[in-house]
């Protein structure tokens, strides 16, 4: 349906608009806004869909221990990552140590902030 839209206002704008500047000017901005859709699907593509490894994962609001907890992440709630930033090395349940800590936002409580690697 949004093809079939998208083709009818393609048509009635190349018909409306003449091969004068203005047209020129049209195909100019139609074009920036591709570009500009592009770079956001770009920039959301980047996102990973996951989920908590443990139950009582803290979201936290920067990336290290101490900063404050502004939620928790359980199995099943689902989380949505972001790229990974350096933070705290903390330990693992399997004893390796891992600074990157992720961007998350918690599907089922909507709660956004950050978890270390060794829980997603």
């Amino acid at each position: 349906m949004r093809t079939v839209r998208n083709a009818l206002v393609a048509a009635v704008a190349t018909a409306v608009l003449p091969v004068s500047g203005l047209g020129t000017q049209a195909a100019t901005i139609a074009v920036e806004i591709k570009n500009g859709l592009v770079g956001l699907v770009d920039h959301a593509s980047n996102d990973r869909a996951g989920d908590f490894l443990v139950p009582g994962v803290r979201i936290r609001s920067a990336p290290n221990t101490s900063a404050p907890a502004r939620g928790e992440g359980n199995p099943g709630d689902n989380a949505t990552s972001r790229q990974p930033v350096i933070g705290e090395s903390v330990r693992c349940p399997d004893g390796s140590a891992n600074s990157e800590w992720f961007e998350v936002t918690n599907r089922r409580t909507r709660v956004n902030g950050f978890v270390s690697g060794c829980y997603l």
